[in-house]
């Protein structure tokens, strides 16, 4: 039996279903289940109960999205920016900039249109712009604007046939203020999530700076997190003084900064495809070893270079690889760790919070 992008399925020999994403191979195809996690499957092993329709547009490429007929925009007020209000007991949230993905029907989430809100959760006011990635080496400019303090400013509206163009992108924010302690570095943030996360329920929580509605949210950067300016030339300056010559071949490596996602943070792809170009000879021990030499190496790195986050991708599997790292970071005293965001990394990720003194 053919499957496509788009059919929702069952499996045979175990519980569960979930909707196809992409073939692999003549014999498999990639399976989205509830939670947006991906799950490579024997097609032998999976019987269509649904064929794919609308949702399946999720998975076609840009090119094929522009040929598909859209449905007319609904109309957009001229003043596209609007003030935030806090309703409802939803936990406040940290002051900084978010991406807000807002169904307009709130009773029927999951296939409504979506509302795509720049969020300016702060005091100052910002400029910002948004680019979408077309493909490995093309971005796409989306929208520019100005919002004023704790306020919203909608991007866009959008159709689920639209879903896959704006799960990944880059979103860039300077920040003004009349009067100011402190003159903010500008933020640049690329932003990855799961296509497959607008189709679950369970992804949309109540916000309350949106008036406690269900969305989607991403954490562009959090104020207490962004650096200053002089700030920022002062650490550089202590990080990289000349070292006499018989002390250089111990200063510290900046293998960290070819993860840099933003000052003074990173994100470390901990995958055996990522760390070696071949693997498939290497015992599970063995590419632990090479897991967690890496993770030490980079956290090291991001230590001596002063970052003050650092995700760490350890992925989906028996959760060996991420209990050794919570194991190794627990002889630190100046690190936090927990869970990083699951709209972004599912339950494949952990956040490391570098204190320092």
């Amino acid at each position: 039996m053919k499957f496509k992008p788009g059919d929702k399925v069952r499996f045979l020999n175990t519980k569960g279903g979930g909707t196809v994403v992409k073939e692999i191979n003549a014999f498999m195809v990639s399976v989205a289940i509830e939670d947006g996690f991906e799950i490579p499957t024997l097609t032998s092993e999976l019987v269509i109960i649904e064929s794919g329709g609308t949702s399946g547009n999720l998975f076609l490429g840009s090119d094929e999205r522009r040929q598909m007929k859209k449905p007319e925009p609904e109309p957009v007020e001229p003043d596209r920016t609007s003030r935030l209000v806090q309703r409802g007991n939803a936990p406040a949230m940290p002051n900084g900039i978010y991406i807000a993905w807002v169904p307009k029907d709130q009773q029927q989430i999951t296939a409504s249109v979506i509302d795509v809100y720049l969020i300016n959760n702060t005091d100052s006011d910002i400029l910002y712009t948004v680019f979408l990635k077309e493909n490995d080496t093309e971005f796409t400019g989306i929208d520019f604007s100005s919002v004023v303090p704790r306020s919203k400013s909608l991007i866009e509206s959008i159709s689920h046939d639209d879903i896959a163009a704006w799960s990944n992108g880059v979103v860039q924010v300077l920040f003004f203020n009349e009067e100011s302690e402190k003159v903010l570095m500008p933020v640049s943030s690329m932003f990855r999530i799961k296509g497959s996360l607008f189709y679950s329920e369970g992804s949309y929580h109540e916000t309350g700076f949106l008036s406690n509605q269900k969305a989607i949210l991403y954490t562009v950067c959090e104020l207490n997190r962004v650096p200053g300016t002089m700030e920022q030339i002062m650490n550089e300056k202590e990080n990289r003084e000349p070292l006499p010559p018989a002390a250089e071949r111990f200063r510290p490596e900046a293998a960290i900064d070819r993860h840099r996602i933003a000052p003074n943070e990173a994100e470390v792809d901990l995958h055996i495809s990522a760390l070696r170009d071949s693997y498939e000879k290497l015992s599970p021990h063995e590419i632990l070893t090479v897991q967690l030499a890496y993770f030490e190496r980079m956290l090291a790195s991001a230590i001596a270079f002063r970052f003050t986050r650092v995700v760490f991708i350890h992925g989906i599997g028996n959760g060996t690889l991420r209990q050794s790292i919570i194991k190794r970071l627990a002889d630190y005293e100046d690190i936090i760790v927990h869970s990083a965001a699951f709209s972004q990394y599912g339950n494949g990720a952990l956040e490391v919070l570098l204190k320092g003194k």
